[in-house]
């Protein structure tokens, strides 16, 4: 299974603003920490926040933050938010497979989606970051 990468760059967006510790970040330092396309992190950061993970703070010294404390934002939840499907085989999304209906590979996969889908759900965006100095404020 392969995470997209905009799902990494949520995840990434998520822990670099769970470091701040409440402070607004631009997604323009954002942009410069990971070396990745503003545009790119721009688009993420608003499906972050249409999913209820950020907030956005308008004006000369806006940017983003978490919406919430980084202890209740789930990491399944994040990545079930931003990927698009998780059709980890042609026979999840197609109906028609030559081994179907005795085939049992649909369910293995499945069971092992669940299980991946499971453990992250273990964990909440506080489990997963460290503070590291170096991450400024906009202010």
């Amino acid at each position: 299974m392969r995470l997209t990468l905009q799902t990494d760059h949520a995840l990434r967006i998520l822990m670099a603003l769970g470091q701040a510790d409440g402070r607004v970040v631009s997604v323009d330092e954002l942009s410069r920490t990971f070396s990745v396309s503003k545009n790119h992190l721009m688009k993420t950061s608003q499906a972050l926040i249409g999913a209820g993970f950020l907030v956005s703070v308008r004006g000369r010294t806006g940017g983003i933050r978490l919406a919430k404390a980084a202890g209740e934002v789930n990491i399944a939840d994040v990545v079930s938010a931003i990927e698009p499907d998780f059709h980890v085989a042609e026979c999840f999304h197609k109906a028609s497979c030559s081994f179907l209906p005795s085939c049992k590979l649909r369910g293995l996969l499945a069971e092992a989606r669940g299980n991946f889908m499971q453990t992250l759900g273990q964990q909440s965006l506080s489990d997963i970051i460290t503070f590291q100095p170096g991450m400024t404020s906009n202010s």
